[in-house]
């Protein structure tokens, strides 16, 4: 009996939303700003992607594909919100920000109507990470208790995407494995009473798995998307404190990311 690789690849995406629903973990201090993988799903040259999106901050997604199943791409994200966390112990606090990220990289491209995966893309590329943020516990609304996160760090990575085209529906799946070199990790208080900093330079390696949705309405369509990111490799960094003793740390956190979006794609004539 010939199976229904359709009904097959959905009931993958919901028991892998169904996993990452009971999986879900935040790291305390917000050392590193997850970025939805780009999709865009080119199948012929002289066509451009945009799409505009909300994955814990306001991103955009531009990519533009070239003949000999070339594209290019470019991502932008900024995030200026604040929202309530709660740490492992129980206690919450409020969190706020003032994050940026950017990429730029090139892919390539491969489109046949045979295959299960319609549309397959290769990438690789380069970004830039700033975090800027403090949090304070709740309900205590003293600013002076007020912790800061302050790091910066570029990224290198490599991704693959593949995506199911129907007439109206897109189902995709995609997986990032990105390196993250850390030039600074700073916390402090707001009075610069007690900092804790990096003494040295480090790096983390993580995979990041997504899976995604989109819904075709005219020449736009909805997206969604939700993935994982699981350190593969973490570099212990020494972190000094003007009230404590040195300590060598390693940071890497297993938790979710999701991303809803409106995406276009048009080709150029």
């Amino acid at each position: 009996m010939k199976k229904n690789h359709s009904s097959v690849f959905i009931s993958l995406i919901i028991l892998f939303i169904a996993l990452c629903a009971k999986t879900v973990s935040s790291q305390p201090k917000d050392y590193y700003m997850l970025k939805a993988l780009p999709i865009p799903v080119h199948t012929q040259a002289k066509q451009m992607f945009t799409s505009i999106g909300y994955d814990g901050g306001i991103d955009i997604n531009l990519s533009y594909s070239l003949p000999r199943d070339i594209f290019i791409f470019a991502t932008g994200n900024i995030n200026p919100f604040s929202s309530s966390r709660k740490e492992d112990v129980g206690a919450r606090y409020k969190i706020f920000k003032n994050d940026y990220a950017a990429t730029i990289g090139l892919g390539g491209f491969k489109y046949s109507k045979y295959n299960f995966f319609n549309a397959f893309e290769y990438s690789g590329g380069i970004g830039l990470s700033k975090i800027d943020s403090y949090w304070r516990y709740v309900p205590d609304a003293l600013e002076v208790a007020d912790m800061f996160t302050d790091a910066l760090y570029q990224t290198a990575f490599v991704q693959v995407n593949g995506t199911k085209v129907f007439s109206k529906i897109h189902l995709g799946a995609a997986t990032r494995i990105a390196v993250n070199r850390y030039g600074t990790l700073k916390y402090f208080t707001r009075s610069q009473a007690n900092i804790t900093s990096n003494s040295n330079s480090f790096a983390t390696i993580v995979l990041e798995p997504a899976l995604s949705f989109s819904y075709l309405i005219s020449t736009f369509r909805g997206n969604f998307q939700l993935g994982v990111s699981v350190p593969v490799y973490t570099q212990g960094a020494t972190m000094v404190s003007t009230s404590f003793p040195s300590e060598v740390e390693s940071y890497g956190e297993f938790y979710f990311f999701w991303r809803i979006a409106i995406q276009r794609l048009k080709n150029k004539n």
